[in-house]
């Protein structure tokens, strides 16, 4: 049997290349190695032991904690072997953990132990502990999580209570029937491991996909796109992403799985699902967890999902469901520029720093919204903080449906307060936090009033964190927002919060519009039923590739001056003041200009890349791609 032969083809559509590395792949892969190391993306063995035994100690006080309830609750005595026991998941169990990253850790008890408990005894226990800082509870959360420093490492902790009598040391999570009678909040969290363990099944080449999965993971925290809380993709959103690369391209090393994973995704046909296994949404078995599947045939909430992207453990949900409008339309353009870096990359024109380079949130745009938080003490802030930044994302969507606003970009960073920076706070809250929204306006708007959606938000917030556990009516926690320029941030933060990272560029090729994207290629697999999928083909172009410019002008242009059609139409509908809604819901007016000068040069940029480099890309973008890519029309792409 060949190589070829034994290649595991897993996923829901067949690979688009089977080819193994060549000397240049494996020289990439080494380099980005190297440079993943230097970026601290592997953690030195100390730390790794110090992480183990943090897990250790966590797991004994939540053994000790379900024996201390079990006792209370079953004084006969007949839940002595109630047991408990402290899962990982996340990063930490994919092997892919960072230095000083956090750790998702995941409590599992038995039946009579309640979330309740978790959060009023277990809390209680751990606030005891000397060991035990910066601990905060966020039980009002999509999954509700308790946060905190054990001996200085970062955990989050989950609950979920299983319908066992006692859960032993030796208990697994993977049987579908554990999910029977559980509340909604207890399967959330029992998804994050279920999901780990599928992800490591469904990849053919474990550590190629680790290796790869590292560098997408520093790429996008640098790039300020980590963030599932504030609308952009979670940690395991960019794990589903390259498992999906690693089906396609299941024998491609790490490097070029990092480029594959952008040159998918930079033309993937959105809102078209990403999927690693098919749905499962007619099960009888589990008929009462039906209704959590990611289902968009049966659930209208589902329709509005601008990039779903579905978990592959039953039952299967949208993990970015968070994403709104903005946020989609920087993760595209990051997205884009990586596969450019990328080719510089595999033209040795930069090396793989290029593409984890930090970049600068403050040099993408000239107008902010600050959001402040002022605090009394560190417990207050914490539990407020955690709060607030969970509800960012809805003023960025209050912000998206002003006419005048083209783009509301939230950072996921937050940020402390230049020293002399004077706030109208009450004296006794001296523990100020930031968070900036910046904006981009439609052309030639000289004035906007958002004084109704940051009242709406504000009031909105105070009105919720009331009634949040942690928080209370009484709490004396201070937030306000306000506008601020470009030019005067250094009034309100550091020098080095402003200067740190590299100026933000725009790509060469922008995100190519979704009306564009596909177009006559959507069809539909046998895997998903009536679920909208991918294209399942790369058309080539109508025109030759090697056709000369004379001959691809002369289809091209009017007759009388020879200006190309397609961007005469562009520039004119760039001008009028006619509103017209293009498929993905921006008004083509509402466009990003500094000056026309620049806009007539993006106009071009543009259409030269729609009309040439990016079909090429589609079936041949460079000498060094293997024979079957050249071939991607007649493989499937499909999820």
């Amino acid at each position: 049997m060949s190589a070829q032969d034994k290649t595991p083809l897993l996923g829901v559509s067949q690979p688009i290349s089977l080819a193994h590395p060549d000397a240049k792949d494996i020289l990439l892969t080494e380099q980005l190695v190297e440079t993943l190391k230097k970026c601290n993306s592997y953690e030195p063995k100390a730390e790794t032991e110090k992480r183990m035994e943090v897990l250790r100690s966590l797991n004994r006080l939540v053994k000790e904690w379900v024996k201390n309830v079990t006792a209370i609750k079953i004084p006969s005595g007949e839940g002595a072997n109630a047991g408990g026991k402290l899962f990982t998941f996340g990063s930490y169990r994919l092997g892919v953990h960072s230095s000083g990253a956090d750790i998702d850790t995941l409590a599992v008890v038995p039946r009579h132990i309640d979330r309740t408990d978790f959060f009023t005894s277990f809390k209680e226990m751990l606030s005891q502990d000397p060991n035990v800082t910066e601990l905060h509870a966020v039980e009002e959360a999509f999954v509700p999580v308790m946060k905190l420093k054990y001996s200085g490492v970062e955990l989050d902790i989950l609950f979920a209570r299983l319908a066992l009598k006692e859960v032993p040391d030796t208990q697994e999570l993977s049987d579908d029937s554990l999910l029977k009678n559980l509340d909604q909040e207890s399967v959330r969290s029992l998804n994050g491991c279920r999901v780990a363990e599928q992800l490591l099944k469904l990849v053919p080449r474990q550590n190629n996909y680790c290796v790869a999965l590292r560098a997408i993971k520093l790429w996008a925290k640098n790039h300020g796109i980590y963030s599932n809380s504030m609308g952009f993709f979670g940690g395991i959103s960019w794990a589903i992403l390259i498992a999906r690369a690693c089906q396609l391209y299941p024998n491609a090393s790490p490097s070029r799985l990092v480029h594959r994973m952008f040159f998918i995704f930079a033309t993937w046909t959105w809102p078209h699902p990403v999927l690693l296994n098919e749905l499962n949404s007619e099960r009888t078995d589990v008929g009462a967890l039906i209704d959590l599947v990611w289902d968009p045939r049966r659930k209208s909430t589902d329709r509005f999902h601008l990039m779903p992207i579905i978990t592959p453990a039953f039952p299967q949900q949208n993990s970015t469901h968070n994403v709104t409008r903005s946020t989609m339309q920087v993760i595209r353009t990051e997205i884009c520029e990586g596969l450019e870096i990328c080719r510089d990359i595999s033209e040795g024109k930069c090396g793989w720093d290029a593409l984890f380079k930090e970049v600068n949130f403050f040099s993408r745009y000239k107008h902010y919204i600050a959001l402040l938080m002022a605090a009394p003490n560190e417990e207050e802030e914490l539990n407020y903080g955690g709060f607030l930044e969970s509800r960012i994302r809805l003023l960025v969507q209050s912000l998206e449906r002003n006419q005048d606003i083209v783009i509301a970009h939230n950072d996921p960073n937050k940020h402390k307060p230049s020293p002399n920076a004077k706030f109208d706070v009450s004296p006794e809250n001296k523990r100020i936090t930031l968070w900036f929204i910046g904006l981009e306006f439609v052309e030639h708007t000289k004035s906007l009033d958002l004084t109704s959606e940051i009242h709406r938000f504000k009031t909105n917030v105070e009105l919720q964190a009331s009634g949040v556990k942690g928080i209370g009516p009484n709490c004396t926690v201070e937030i306000d927002m306000f506008y601020v320029k470009r030019n005067k941030l250094f009034q309100i933060i550091s020098n080095a919060d402003l200067i740190r990272g590299r100026h933000w560029k725009k790509p060469l090729v922008p995100p190519i519009p979704l009306n564009q994207l596909g177009k006559s290629n959507i069809t539909r697999t046998s895997s998903t039923s009536s679920v909208p999928t991918t294209p399942t083909t790369l058309n080539p172009p109508s025109i030759a590739l090697s056709a000369s410019t004379s001959e691809l002008e002369s289809t091209t242009t009017t007759p009388n001056n020879g200006t190309p059609v397609s961007r005469k139409r562009i520039i004119q509908e760039s001008t009028t003041t006619e509103v017209m809604t293009s498929s993905d819901g921006v008004p083509p007016e509402k466009q990003i200009r500094e000056s026309s000068l620049e806009e007539s040069s993006v106009v071009e940029m543009f259409v030269q890349v729609v009309e040439q480099s990016v079909v090429q890309e589609m079936v041949s973008t460079t000498n060094d791609f293997e024979h079957s890519e050249q071939k991607v029309q007649a493989e499937p792409q499909s999820v």
